[in-house]
This record gives C-alpha cells, structure tokens and sequence, in this order.
C-alpha cells in the first residue's frame, strides 16, 4: 500500500454481490480460513448474532480496491463498547482480518485505527480463535511500540488444530491396497464392519438429504453426550437453527461435504466437512455407538472422509479446533489459534480487565487450595 487504507463500515453483506470477485480473490489465499468468512456462512451469524451482538463487515480499501475486511459484532454497553471477531468462540473455528497478500499489516494497523477512531479509548477487542499467524497480534505490538495507542493484551486460551499434509503422504503400493499412513488398527474395525453388512459411503448433494443427514448427527450426538455437562455441540436450539440455515448455502457455494455412511441401508454414521480451494475440514461427525459396538466407526468414518478428501485432490485435510486422540492416529501436524483480549486505556475497558485478573486470582487459589488427590 502506498498510504493508509481507507475504512468503511457496512451492516449488510450486499456487496459481497458486486465484489464478489474480489471477496473470492481474498478467500483464495487462506483456503483454512475461506469457509468461516464466506458469504454462506457469514449470512447465518448475520442471521442469529451470537451474544446480542450487532453485526458489521469493517472493510479495507485502496482507493476503490477491496484490500482486505473484518467481520466484527458489536456490543455498546454502558461504561465500555465491545467488538468481537464474527464467529469467534460462538461457531467459527477460526477466524480473522482478511487482507489481500502484502496488506496484511496495513491492514490490521488500518483495524486498530478504525476503533479508536469510532470508540476512542473505551473498547475491548474480544479476540477468539484467531490464528497465531495473524497480523493483527503484531498491529497490537505496533501500536504500543510506535506509541500510538496504551494497549493492554491480556492472554486467555491457545487451541491446537491437528491437520494432515495430504501432498506428503505416499500412496498405497498397489490398486486398492490400503494406505500406508492409515490407523494400524483400522483394517480389523473394518473387517468387522464387513461382518455386520455392506457400507456404503455417499457424499450428499441434495438440500433434503443434507437435512436429513444433519437431524440424525443432531440425534447421535445428543445420544453421545447425553448426561455430561454442557451436553452436545447441537444441543442449543439457537446452534441447531443456525446450521440449518447455513447447509443449503454452504451446498450451493460448493463448501459443503455431508458425508453419510449406510451398512445395508440403515445409515450408522454422518460426517459434517466443510471444504474450500484444496482443503477439507472435520467440523462434527456423529454414529450409531449402540448399533456399532466394539468397531471403532467414528475411526472408519474419518478414514472415509479423508480417502474421499485425497480422492478430490485436496492438499490438506484438518481435523479444526480440538487436541482429541482418535486425530492423532494419523501423522499430523498442528497449528494453534489463540484467545485474548485487548483493552483501551480508558477506566471502562480497564476495570473490565481487572475483574477478570481477579477472578482468575480467585480460581488459583481456590485450585491451589484443594487436597491433593493420592494415586
């Protein structure tokens, strides 16, 4: 950029309409990312902000050139004004400013302009889920630093991400032989499988199907996590409705892989992936824990996804947010988002900032407080 980019601020997502082009030349370059800013998706937070926030898209722009867009909600509350990432910590495994390659700073410093600009000195940056990639932890640095702003950052949380280099892998060494870089123990859950009937694995591309293939994951995760606190990620009606809304349009962009798999008909399993110039990512999967027994089919249900991945070309298959074993039995590699906030230094954000030190304080030494447990 060969000045500061401009901002304008939108509460709708019609221009992704006319600039369509430009929005999917930015996607295109964070394919790990794409799918969580698409319009389809965007169009559901719009639909059922999360928290009570109100929904805006920050774009970034050179003249009348689309550089790069942030889309935020934004909460006024009375002694401070709240501004979140979309999508982070309510849905979106990842999220983050998009900038065209080479505005990545410009366009985070032109971010953290914009807010003193509208709130002055009265905001708290809500960052979840936001890569440890991103740009906008150095615009922060670069405020401090430069002298521009009094910022306090304060660290909550690091995700790890597991994912699998698919270029990397080898093929099998023969026609349907298995592949080499599969579970070990895979072969023997399927044989299994085989004892109990004929699978079937179909990739759906039809809005009812689709539907219907995501009321039966809502069923076999209630099904899984029923009695444990907080209960499935499809529990909450307001989760429920907003996928709904989402599947069809995410169908019809083409970032949808709704996988089910049937043995002699009856379907046992449902995969929910999400897909985007070469990538595919594992956002839920649900199966039929009583009807499976000892086979391991969430094991075989992630093979599935992940052959028919490779069977697409996709260079990368991540299994998103979540360090859990059954990930591991494939050599991944990882990557980590992170949670924290950013505070201006009026007495609003930073009193907010010290309620929240001193009710970790208080978490610590109640731990710190407890009898040890004897093994």
């Amino acid at each position: 950029p060969t000045a500061a980019l401009a901002i304008e601020l939108r509460h709708d997502l019609e221009w992704m309409g006319s600039e369509a082009a430009a929005v999917e030349g930015l996607l295109a370059g964070r394919p790990s990312l794409a799918v969580f800013l698409s319009r389809a998706w965007l169009t559901g937070l719009f639909a059922e902000p999360p928290g009570g926030q109100e929904p805006a898209i920050v774009l970034l722009r050179e003249g009348r050139a689309l550089r790069g867009l942030v889309p935020v909600g934004i909460e006024r509350r009375r002694a401070h004004v709240r501004v979140a990432l979309l999508g982070g910590g309510a849905g979106s495994d990842r999220t983050d400013l998009l900038a065209a390659r080479g505005y990545e700073a410009a366009g985070a410093d032109a971010f953290l302009r914009w807010l003193h600009e509208a709130f002055g000195a009265r905001f708290v940056l809500e960052l979840r889920d936001v890569p440890a990639e991103s740009a906008l932890w150095g615009g922060v640095h670069r405020a401090n630093a430069e002298r521009r702003s009094r910022l306090a950052v304060q660290p909550r949380e690091v995700h790890t991400l597991p994912f699998l280099d698919l270029d990397e892998l080898a093929a099998p060494a023969a026609p349907g032989a298995e592949w080499p870089w599969h579970p070990r123990s895979l072969a023997r859950h399927r044989r299994w499988l085989e004892r109990r009937g004929t699978l079937r694995v179909e990739l759906l591309d039809d809005e009812r199907a689709v539907l219907e293939a995501f009321d039966t994951l809502t069923r076999l995760l209630h099904e899984r996590w029923r009695g444990h606190q907080g209960g499935s990620a499809l529990d909450a009606p307001r989760a429920r409705a907003f996928h709904r809304g989402v599947l069809p349009r995410l169908l019809r962009a083409g970032h949808l892989r709704m996988l089910r798999l049937a043995c002699d008909g009856r379907t046992v399993a449902v995969f929910y992936g999400l897909a985007a110039a070469g990538w595919w990512g594992y956002f839920l999967a649900g199966y039929d824990r009583e009807w499976a027994g000892r086979i391991h089919l969430g094991q075989v249900t992630l093979a599935a996804a992940i052959d028919r991945a490779r069977q697409e070309g996709a260079a990368e298959f991540d299994f998103l947010k979540g360090a859990h074993a059954v990930k591991y039995l494939w050599p991944v590699r990882e990557r980590a988002t992170l949670d924290g906030d950013v505070y201006a230094p009026a007495a609003g954000p930073q009193a907010r900032r010290a309620r929240w030190a001193a009710g970790q304080a208080l978490a610590a030494c109640v731990k710190a407080g407890r009898p040890r447990r004897r093994g």
